[in-house]
């Protein structure tokens, strides 16, 4: 009988550590090759539910090696597989500065490795760990990115130049070249 895949919400979130959208071993700590990322879990109710659904939570420590002006706060994350390679691929969605929504497949969803984000909206399917029953992994379902273009003084400068529309001067003769 099939048994219908419990979906888990989180929603207004952002990636701690680096990403591995890309699936590159250098990105890795550990040098595997599995798309992952990590999304904190921004409500103590949430990370509660989770754990009650046999997901396991992580939270930070303080370095031993820094002295924190303020007492130490944990910040709460889980691991997010995003397989590209699956017979149902997440679908991702890059959301521009200019807030426009593409869809990422297997070979461009790299590029969110480079990208400053802003917010992450994240549905993740439960799926039972084979060699620890009662322990459950997230699987990305469907995943948006949002680009960040706070830190960029100049996004809204030049963001008519990526319009369709632009004025964009094009030669007449393909031979015709400015140098």
């Amino acid at each position: 009988m099939y048994t219908k895949r419990q979906k888990v919400n989180i929603d207004d979130t952002r990636f701690i550590f680096n990403t591995n959208f890309s699936g590159d071993p250098s990105r890795d700590r550990f040098g595997s090759s599995t798309r992952r990322v990590n999304v904190v879990i921004p409500t103590r109710e949430l990370a509660d539910h989770l754990v009650s659904l046999g997901v396991k939570v992580k939270e930070t420590h303080p370095n031993p090696e820094r002295t924190y002006d303020e007492p130490y706060v944990p910040t709460l994350y889980v691991p997010v597989n995003v397989n590209m390679d699956s017979k149902w691929p997440p679908r991702v969605y890059w959301i521009t500065t200019s807030g426009k929504r593409l869809l990422c497949n297997a070979e461009t969803v790299g590029q969110l490795d480079f990208i400053r984000v802003k917010n992450v909206c994240l549905q993740a399917n439960l799926v039972e760990k084979k060699n620890f029953p009662g322990e459950y992994s997230l699987y990305a379902d469907v995943m948006y990115v949002e680009q960040d273009a706070d830190a960029d003084p100049y996004a809204e400068r030049y963001a008519r130049y990526a319009a369709p529309e632009a004025d964009m001067a094009e030669p007449n003769d393909p031979n015709d070249i400015p140098f």
